[in-house]
């Protein structure tokens, strides 16, 4: 909240255009949402296997069960978090009016399950290199910037559009801003893209785990 309030201040006082149809803090409560998602499943995914390795003395319990409870509890979290914003802005008078809610609904599940993806992969090589999971954490403070959070691709020049559409978030937050607001379109979205980095890491981060699982376990 503290962080929409802040954008949607600077915005004022900077004086830019608004898009017609689209109220700036629900512009940014999906995208501070869904972004946060994201970086929380992976940053959580990545210190799983550490933070519970007491608990793979039973035999009931794999590592790959503490993925999934992380997975969940961040989804549910998220949900809660957005329905809360919804109703906020509706209670301050903002203009609720989402264009395609199974787009908005499909975006978030598909930005989940990317970190998901990359929450496996991270998760095998952080626990045996420690050093990885801090490299990561660091490339993740410029993507706050780099991910189309606050402003829409369509608003920058040219040249920059062309450079920034190869992050793969970028593409997720086209998607449900698009979805949500009907002034807003889906064309740089690349799906075949966002396929590629979901079933890429996913596949990788599979295998990985699979090959490695006793040590988890026996470390």
């Amino acid at each position: 909240m503290a962080m929409i309030v802040v954008f949607s201040v600077i915005k004022e006082l900077a004086g830019t255009t608004h898009t017609p149809g689209v109220e700036y803090p629900l512009f940014l409560a999906l995208s501070f949402v869904a972004y946060n998602m994201f970086k929380n499943i992976v940053f959580k995914s990545m210190d799983a296997f550490s933070a519970n390795k007491a608990l793979f003395v039973y035999k009931q319990v794999l590592p790959f069960d503490t993925l999934i409870s992380r997975f969940i509890i961040e989804i549910s979290l998220s949900s809660i978090v957005f329905t809360l914003l919804l109703f906020i802005g509706w209670y301050i008078g903002l203009e609720i009016r989402c264009d395609n809610i199974l787009g908005v609904l499909l975006g978030f599940l598909w930005i989940a399950i990317f970190g998901f993806s990359l929450g496996i992969f991270f998760a095998v090589l952080s626990f045996f290199y420690e050093n990885f999971g801090k490299v990561v954490k660091l490339i993740f403070l410029p993507m706050f910037f780099l991910s189309a959070l606050f402003y829409s691709v369509e608003s920058l020049p040219p040249f920059a559009r062309e450079i920034i559409v190869y992050n793969p978030v970028v593409n997720f937050m086209e998607l449900i801003h698009g979805e949500f607001f009907l002034t807003l379109d889906t064309f740089y979205v690349d799906y075949m893209y966002m396929v590629f980095w979901t079933l890429v890491p996913l596949f990788l981060g599979l295998w990985l785990y699979k090959s490695s699982q006793r040590k988890i376990i026996m470390s």
